[in-house]
């Protein structure tokens, strides 16, 4: 009734207008890592930024803003100042760069005056921020007006225009699915959102303080302890993290097999790591793979020395190229790194796993919808690419729901753009007139109208 009643309100003592038909209708999807930014209605977002500052090592460091940091040099030792600081906007002079980038000249190249903003934000995202959020859009920037969701609820809406396409021509006409539940496993956390009709359930919304950064901290203090000290390489860890780690589907085998030395430990992998010279890229190698030159019969009869000594093996060529070359060499970082999803005990951390995460989310709502809710499981964010996330989160899924309940998992084709998409999408229908605050509506009503409207959905 609060949501209806703030909705009615507003309709009576300051009424939606339909926006004007020039205005440019502008999506930034503002994630803890990077800041996607386009149109309404295009299917991709113009650019995607890193949604913070970077600057370069040394006394007279050269500073990096939002996507200018691809072209950073040297991407060894670089300091950060991310505008998000655990999924909460708290750096508001580096996001106003950022912004600053992402309208001008070089990306979007509009005006804001002439814009109308939607923009995600973070499930339950503390009032304080939003009513300053209020103050930089309108005051700072000059939007004509704004909006903001949710970014799961709009990555909800991306993927069940996605299930659409995917379903049969004659399944067409079969009506969307009344309710979803949404984990977003992203950077700075992951939210585990149950959705019904277009809007979040806020009694229902589960958060598990642990996503990509913490994964990638964890993975340099790991490699740190271990091998090289990385603690400031933050960008190549991140790398190594993406290419070589995956969730595991039997944890304890594969945790026994990297105990082994030589060619039993099928886990183990190499990363050469790039010198910034003549490569920018590390480079993945299989040490059980067979040297490239006819070093089958070296293999063949060195097989007792492998576990001690690489050189005889790789021949006397082979370690001229690789003298100088540092590599780290990974097993059991794998798959532990990505377990602290399912277990994030692992590292203290006194929370539950993604699974339960998700039975305690369905199990806080009404009862009749937690059929639905387990029918229609949606996946997206940046940490549910680690190859065999989803298999697992079904796995372990189904050990804890009743088996009486069937469970559906749909992934998003892209997880880091689905809320964007799903933000194009809203931008472009015919309601998104209505959900808007204008400046005006905002010079006379202020912060209250915002939080009305805003929740309304």
């Amino acid at each position: 009734g609060r949501n209806a009643g703030g909705t009615l309100h507003s309709m009576t003592a300051n009424p939606p207008t339909n926006l004007p038909s020039h205005l440019k209708r502008v999506v930034i999807d503002n994630g803890g890592h990077t800041c996607k930014v386009g149109f309404a209605g295009q299917s991709d977002p113009e650019r995607c930024l890193l949604n913070g500052v970077v600057k370069t090592k040394g006394p007279t460091g050269k500073v990096y803003v939002g996507d200018q940091y691809e072209a950073c040099p040297d991407y060894s030792s670089l300091q950060y100042r991310l505008s998000l600081e655990r999924g909460c906007l708290v750096n508001w002079d580096t996001q106003a760069e950022v912004w600053s980038r992402a309208l001008g000249a070089d990306v979007l190249a509009v005006n804001p005056a002439d814009c109308s903003l939607l923009l995600s934000e973070i499930p339950m995202c503390p009032t304080s921020i939003q009513d300053t959020l209020d103050e930089m859009v309108f005051e700072h920037f000059g939007f004509h007006s704004y909006c903001t969701r949710p970014a799961p609820a709009l990555a909800a809406l991306s993927i069940a225009a996605q299930q659409a396409k995917q379903q049969a021509p004659e399944a067409s006409a079969a009506p969307p699915m009344p309710a979803s539940l949404i984990v977003d496993a992203g950077f700075s956390a992951t939210h585990v959102v149950p959705i019904f009709g277009s809007a979040a359930l806020n009694y229902g919304i589960k958060r598990l303080g642990l996503g990509g950064k913490l994964l990638t901290n964890h993975l340099k203090q790991v490699i740190s302890y271990r091998a090289y000290n990385v603690m400031e390489e933050t960008h190549l860890i991140n790398d190594v993290k993406e290419r070589l780690c995956y969730v595991s589907l039997d944890f304890d085998a594969d945790l026994a097999l990297t105990r082994f030395r030589g060619k039993k430990n099928t886990i183990r992998r190499e990363f050469v790591m790039p010198d910034y010279v003549n490569s920018m890229r590390g480079t993945i190698r299989d040490p059980n793979a067979p040297a490239e030159p006819a070093a089958a019969p070296a293999a063949a009869g060195g097989g007792a020395r492998e576990e001690g000594a690489p050189p005889p093996q790789k021949k006397g060529r082979v370690p001229a190229d690789r003298a100088e070359e540092q590599a780290l060499s990974l097993s059991n970082e794998r798959i532990t790194v990505p377990e602290l999803l399912f277990h994030p005990s692992d590292i203290g951390l006194e929370q539950a796993g993604l699974p339960e995460c998700i039975v305690q989310a369905a199990e806080a709502c009404p009862p009749d919808m937690r059929e639905a809710l387990y029918a229609n499981i949606l996946v997206t964010g940046g940490s549910s690419r680690f190859p065999n996330f989803e298999e697992r989160l079904q796995r372990e899924l189904r050990a804890l729901v009743p088996s009486d309940l069937p469970i559906g998992f749909t992934a998003a084709s892209d997880p880091t753009l689905a809320a964007w998409r799903g933000g194009s999408i809203f931008a472009a229908a015919a309601e998104y007139d209505s959900a808007v605050v204008t400046k005006e509506q905002y010079r006379e009503e202020g912060h209250a109208l915002c939080r009305r409207r805003f929740a309304g959905a």
